[in-house]
């Protein structure tokens, strides 16, 4: 009786379709290690995103499952941490928010946003344990909201603009664009002053050379520092989309600051979670006699310290609401079951359709080289001053500066500095 093992026709594995790409591991690891932080757990939408990337990657579940399993990529389920390890990570970020502002869904996405997923449940017996009175402060009952349904085709419809004053006491004044349909913050700036059109001007451009385009309408209030960033939407959508008839879908709708929703109903979360926390640890500095407003070493220090810590701060801030999933709104007209990431990414997934009007950015990039205003004043310390600070800094050995330190590494700057001056 033969023994030969029987052999299939196609011995090389090559089929009518071509032989499959081969797969970039890192690239993958990377961008699936993306959605597990954004928080984005279901497998058939990470397929669809990784098949939206640029260059886009195509698997099907089967394969998918073995490269997530290959790299470890889990949820709170698959967490292998001890229940004390777990305490004692949430029981660290809680120290971030000596306010109490955050509530657990919050802190468990903060948490999150670090690649370490932590079940709700036990965020919030940890909260419970340790701050129970900051949950009857947060309840809903306690403030008031006043809510009206919004309506948009899907991203880059519409895009909200304006500015944020209650950190102006402390020299930060924000600036902030949010898009409608998916409620994504698409640019949040912390300058020394959001009222001058030529800051804000900057900031629009900016944003419109990252996304490539600009949107078939920006509403604001009626405040002059749009005035340049008016100008910028006007022209850049009528050279690039003139079909479109500013009397039908005008380019820039001009609203009662109240009417400017989209926007105005994210500062005051955004003043409560972030902006009160970071004022908390401003004032320590006056408060202990470290820092005198009307020095001018004082202030160009503070500034050169500050403003980067504030920057990026407020860019977690951010980036933990684009990731934030929205529950299921059955009367919502606006996308929910998701987040502001996957909304603005996948819009046919929830119904809308992406309305980005494309741009030559080489034609952005030519008008952000003629606003020098802008830059100038969007710079918090002076240049000259930069090179001096930047020396002593060097000298104490360039510690890391975080909000708990950041007014002990300012008395040995001036400490450093004032003899140098």
């Amino acid at each position: 009786m033969s023994t030969t093992k029987r052999r299939g026709n196609n011995q090389k594995g090559v089929n009518r379709y071509g032989k499959k790409p081969d797969i970039d591991k890192e690239r993958l690891r990377t961008l699936l290690t993306g959605y597990n932080k954004r928080n984005i757990f279901e497998w058939d939408l990470m397929i669809e995103l990784l098949a939206n990337e640029d260059p886009p990657i195509t698997l099907s579940r089967s394969v998918f499952g073995k490269y997530k399993k290959e790299f470890k990529i889990g949820t709170s389920v698959m967490n292998p941490m001890s229940r004390a390890e777990k305490d004692a990570v949430v029981l660290e970020e809680l120290a971030k928010d000596p306010l109490n502002k955050l509530g657990p869904r919050s802190i468990k996405e903060r948490i999150g946003m670090t690649g370490t997923h932590i079940e709700r449940h036990i965020v919030r017996s940890v909260m419970k344990a340790h701050a129970p009175e900051a949950f009857q402060e947060r309840h809903p009952a306690s403030k008031e909201l006043h809510r009206t349904i919004l309506s948009s085709l899907g991203p880059d419809d519409e895009w909200s603009l304006d500015g944020h004053d209650k950190l102006n006491e402390a020299g930060f004044g924000i600036y902030g664009i949010r898009d409608k349909w998916s409620g994504k913050w698409l640019s949040a700036r912390v300058v020394p002053s959001n009222r001058y059109a030529a800051v804000v001007g900057v900031i629009f451009l900016e944003l419109v050379k990252e996304v490539g385009g600009v949107p078939l309408q920006v509403s604001s209030d009626r405040g002059s520092e749009i005035r340049d960033a008016y100008s910028f939407q006007q022209a850049l959508r009528t050279h690039f989309a003139p079909d479109l008839m500013d009397r039908l879908i005008p380019a820039w709708r001009m609203l009662p600051s109240p009417r400017n929703i989209t926007i105005e109903r994210a500062w005051r979360p955004l003043f409560y979670k972030w902006g009160v926390t970071i004022l908390h640890y401003w004032e320590k500095g006056p408060a202990d006699g470290e820092y005198n407003g009307n020095l001018q070493l004082h202030r160009q220090t503070a500034n050169w310290m500050w403003f980067p810590l504030v920057q990026a701060d407020l860019d977690q801030y951010t980036s933990t609401c684009n990731a934030h999933r929205v529950r299921k709104q059955a009367n919502k007209s606006l996308p929910s079951k998701g987040t502001p990431n996957v909304f603005y990414t996948i819009p046919h997934k929830f119904d809308g359709k992406k309305c980005l009007i494309p741009v030559d950015t080489d034609i952005v990039d030519a008008i952000l080289e003629t606003m020098e205003e802008g830059r100038d004043l969007m710079r918090y310390v002076d240049a000259d001053f930069e090179v001096l600070v930047e020396e002593a800094y060097a000298q104490i050995e360039s510690p890391g500066i975080n909000f708990e330190n950041a007014w002990d590494i300012f008395r040995q700057l001036i400490d450093t500095l004032d003899p140098a001056i």
